[in-house]
């Protein structure tokens, strides 16, 4: 009997040892090239702060790749967007009862915007799968030979991806870390302009925190900094996830362009050009369902975004008795208008990516043309491959200058009609 308990837990080591090796090799290996192997650890990332919860994500199967109601994965979310959904109308509450100004507001504004979201990516796990369906019908075509050199000694989708995303993440790290610490030379300076000495540290730092919820439901400090780190990443999240899918699209029209610019002023068979036009053709088809899919959260990060560059750079103006709470402050709003930036030059990147190959198609000599090579450049010159939130704006690379002049008129506006906000941390009542 103990010989067979002893076999049971050296063969349930041994499994464990190999799927975790397999995970570490299906981290840092090239894989097949596709964007489900490549945007893998980036969906580990969000899943960590409950969002997208898929099973299989490591599979190779996209079919495996799913929404599983009864999972644990499932049950961490929903029970995030149950705390969370309590935490923010707490928190809304209070701030309409205080009397809302343009801090509070731009609090209110943080909270529902950071929900919305989450549930916004609640509802893309139950579409996830069709999403990777979507990109898998038009990677079929590239993974043909000629294709896959391209990709020898070239920097790869997968490492493109993951690389700018975990870099962001990891600022976002840091940028958490400065918030904790000027929360807590704050807490310090309160406590000895108001001469606290019937509480103790971390009590008067969770009160003064987050009053909104120590006086009127039991939350314990766990629960509090769970919620809080989870809201404080989603915001970023939305940002890494839409530059994840982005350089998905434009790395497929890119192979495009290279593969065009190899045979240029070669003379091709009729069929090569059948060939590029149906290729351009699924990846423009790709690029439309995206666009439907992922639209509002397109929508959600530029307004978001946008009125946080504009609120901070504002708030820039304040003055603050703690230097901590001056690096914290520089280093959030340097990030956030760092990380817009990156966003939308990605996502934007798509629709120059999609009219690179059309110079080389104009310079195609006139006796090597033909009907497959005219439709394709048509489709090229005509298509609008680009994506959008929701159709009401177009991510095109005007889109930044027409952002930052709209945030400098807005500032103008602000600093005309705004009265400054007093420091809180002198501030000595709780609720």
């Amino acid at each position: 009997m103990q010989i067979n308990v002893h076999h049971t837990r050296t063969r349930n080591k041994i499994q464990w040892q190999r799927k975790w090796k397999g995970f570490g090799r299906a981290l840092i290996s090239n894989g097949d090239g596709t964007f489900h192997h490549a945007v893998a650890p980036v969906l580990i990332l969000g899943q960590c702060m409950t969002l997208l919860p898929v099973v299989n994500i490591l599979n190779s199967n996209i079919r495996t790749v799913r929404f599983k109601i009864f999972s644990v994965r499932c049950c961490y979310s929903v029970t995030y967007l149950l705390l969370a959904g309590i935490y923010s109308a707490l928190s809304i509450r209070w701030y309409i009862r205080k009397g809302l100004n343009l801090a509070y507001f731009a609090n209110c504004v943080y909270m529902m915007v950071v929900y919305v979201s989450a549930v916004f990516f609640f509802l893309i796990a139950f579409r996830w799968q069709q999403v990777l369906r979507a990109f898998a019908a038009c990677e079929r075509f590239f993974q043909r030979e000629y294709y896959r050199r391209q990709m020898h000694g070239a920097f790869r989708l997968s490492w493109k991806i993951r690389f700018i995303c975990f870099s962001i993440f990891a600022l976002a790290v840091v940028e958490d870390w400065l918030n904790y610490y000027s929360a807590y030379e704050s807490n310090i300076v309160q406590i000895e302009t108001c001469n606290r000495t019937n509480v103790s540290f971390w009590e008067n730092f969770y009160l003064r925190e987050h009053p909104h919820v120590f006086h009127l439901l039991p939350f314990n400090g766990f629960t509090i900094a769970w919620i809080n780190r989870c809201m404080r990443y989603t915001w970023t999240y939305v940002d890494i996830f839409i530059i994840a899918f982005s350089y998905g699209v434009q790395f497929r029209f890119d192979q495009i362009f290279c593969r065009l610019k190899n045979v240029q002023g070669m003379v091709c068979p009729i069929n090569f050009w059948h060939d590029m036009r149906v290729d351009y053709v699924a990846v423009s088809e790709l690029l439309n369902f995206l666009d439907d899919q992922f639209g509002h959260l397109i929508l959600l990060a530029c307004a978001n975004d946008m009125y946080f560059i504009a609120t901070q750079l504002f708030n820039g103006f304040q003055r603050r008795r703690a230097i901590a709470n001056y690096v914290y402050f520089w280093y959030s709003l340097l990030l956030l208008m760092f990380r817009t930036l990156v966003m939308l030059y990605v996502s934007s990147g798509v629709y120059v990516a999609s009219a690179r190959p059309l110079n080389l198609l104009r310079n195609v000599p006139s006796k090597n043309w033909g009907v497959d090579l005219q439709r394709l450049t048509d489709e090229v010159s005509s298509g609008e491959n680009v994506l959008s939130g929701k159709r009401f704006f177009f991510l095109k690379r005007q889109i930044i200058l027409a952002m930052a002049g709209t945030l400098v008129t807005y500032e103008l506006v602000l600093l005309d009609q705004v009265k400054k906000i007093p420091d809180s941390s002198t501030d000595c009542t709780y609720f």
